[in-house]
This record gives C-alpha cells, sequence and structure tokens, in this order.
C-alpha cells in the first residue's frame, strides 16, 4: 500500500463514497487538544494551517467555530475538490484550500499568501509519507517545511500511530541538527496517548467507541522535552508500514469525558501497537 501517492488516497475516496473514515484517532478526539490551544492564544488569533484533512470537516467546523484565516493542504484531487465545494457554499473566505504536496520543496500558492501559521495540525501525515520508498527524506523534508512556515512561537499538533521511541529523532531531524544541517529546533515536545476502542469493538458496529486521552507518563524518558487522516481499525496502517521501513501544559482533565491521567501503564507502552494512537505537540 502507497499511503504516499495520490493515487492511493483517490482509490480509498473512491471507495469511501464520499464518506469520511477516522483514521488513528476520532477528529472529535483531536479537537480537544487543538481548541484548547486555540482558546488560551492571546488575540489576534494565529492563523491555521491543516495538512492531509482527506474528507473530513474538521477544517468547515473549525471556522464555523469562528477560527480563522485557515490553510487547508492536501494532494489528493478529490478532497481539495470536497474543500472547495464546502467552501464556497455556505460562503468561507477565511478558509483556503491548496492541492499540494507537503513534502514538495516549494508551496507557492501558501506563500503567496504570505502567512506564517501559530498552530498546525495534521492526523497520520508523517505515517504516510514513511511508506514511500523515499520515506525518511519526504518525511524530513515535510517536518522542514512546516517549521519553516511557523510563526514564533507556534505549536505544531501531530498525531502518529507510532511511540516516541520511534519518532523522537525523525521530529527533531536529529542526524542532520548533529551535522549542523537544519534549523529544525523544537522548543518543547509534549506527548499525548490516545487508547483506542478494542478492535473487537470497532469490528462489530459502526459505532464510534469511546477514545481516552491521557498523559504519557513516559515521554521524558523517551527523549522527549526540551530540546534540540492510521487506518480504518482493523487494516494495516501507515504507521505500523513505516515502522517496518505552547510551553502551555495540556491538561487531559479539561478535556471532557473519556479524558484524565493514567489509570495504569500499558503493557509494552513504548512498543508500537495497534489500539494506541499519540499526539505529538511540538512548540516552536
Amino acid at each position: 500500500m502507497a499511503f504516499a501517492t495520490p493515487e492511493y488516497w483517490e482509490a480509498h475516496y473512491q471507495e469511501a463514497n464520499g464518506e469520511h473514515i477516522d483514521w488513528l484517532c476520532q477528529y472529535s478526539t483531536l479537537r480537544k487538544v487543538v481548541l484548547h490551544y486555540l482558546r488560551q492564544w492571546k488575540r489576534p488569533l494565529p492563523a491555521i494551517l491543516l495538512l492531509g484533512t482527506g474528507l473530513s470537516t474538521f477544517a468547515e467546523e473549525l471556522y464555523d467555530g469562528g477560527y480563522s484565516p485557515i490553510m487547508v493542504l492536501d494532494f489528493a484531487p478529490t478532497a481539495v475538490q470536497e474543500h472547495q465545494k464546502r467552501t464556497a457554499k455556505p460562503p468561507r473566505g477565511g478558509l483556503t484550500v491548496v492541492q499540494c504536496d507537503v513534502a514538495d520543496p516549494e508551496w507557492p500558492e501558501v506563500d503567496e499568501a504570505g502567512m506564517r501559521y501559530g498552530i498546525v495540525v495534521d492526523k497520520g501525515l508523517i505515517d504516510c509519507l514513511l511508506t514511500s520508498p523515499s520515506g525518511i527524506d519526504r518525511a524530513s523534508a515535510a517536518i522542514t517545511n512546516v517549521w519553516s512556515h511557523m510563526t514564533t512561537p507556534a505549536v505544531w499538533i501531530s498525531v502518529s500511530h507510532s511511540p516516541p521511541a520511534d519518532r523522537r529523532d525523525l521530529y527533531c531531524l536529529s542526524g542532520a541538527a548533529v551535522a549542523g544541517t537544519t534549523s529544525v529546533y523544537w522548543h518543547n515536545i509534549q506527548v499525548k496517548r490516545v487508547r483506542l476502542p478494542p478492535l473487537e469493538y470497532s469490528s462489530k458496529t459502526a459505532v464510534q467507541g469511546k477514545e481516552t486521552l491521557e498523559d504519557y507518563n513516559d515521554w521524558e524518558g523517551a527523549g522527549l522535552g526540551s530540546g534540540p487522516g492510521g487506518a480504518p481499525r482493523g487494516e494495516v496502517t501507515p504507521g505500523e508500514k513505516a515502522r517496518s521501513a505552547t510551553q502551555v501544559p495540556y491538561k487531559p482533565s479539561e478535556a471532557g469525558d473519556g479524558q484524565g491521567q493514567s489509570t495504569g501503564e500499558l503493557p509494552g507502552a513504548d512498543v508500537f501497537r495497534d489500539d494506541v494512537a499519540y499526539i505529538y505537540i511540538l512548540t516552536k
């Protein structure tokens, strides 16, 4: 499966008949984290950059909730066309949609807008890029591009199926940092863990099960702290395939039902698990 190609996603959207399927975790779970940072942001509100949202209505929901300007980037024509339809009716003047590969060295249409972004959000972007033959290079390019389009300060909220042991060096571009060939530097990185509904539950009902968002207690031990759209349940995810190849603290208890401090460590907490996703909060 080539999750890193527009062709894969075009075929996926055709099969889905325009229906959005949540990957990795539900957007309702991710939304709580995003809104936490938006609500504590001093006016004026930051520009928001959403990467690879697919057919999700997350961008439109944020805009209708009073948050703008918003820029949506996706490399799949069907996703871009769908967002453009929603942007046109009803009119959403502060929501811009651009067809763009985040790993491309230049983002001309984005740069023409002349904005830098205080909040960046993606769900599974890095996992997908890592499934290509040149996955590390493409993921590294995407991280560099995103960082260079962020304001200072800014927050990138990035969801992955892989634990910190598998993502720490990549998000920090550690190899390039040692060689002195990158300017990417994160002032702080926090990690939240999402416990997903059991696969047995997901396979027997179309109703979304309850997800639990919690602090990841071992994130400092994994080397994360101050310093330098997964697949439908039951399928191989980009994170699983890839693995084979601010400063404002977020308190889960503020997020509502299903949130809270961890009540106990999962067995093999820092090992890839199908029923766990991770939300990386990278502060520039």
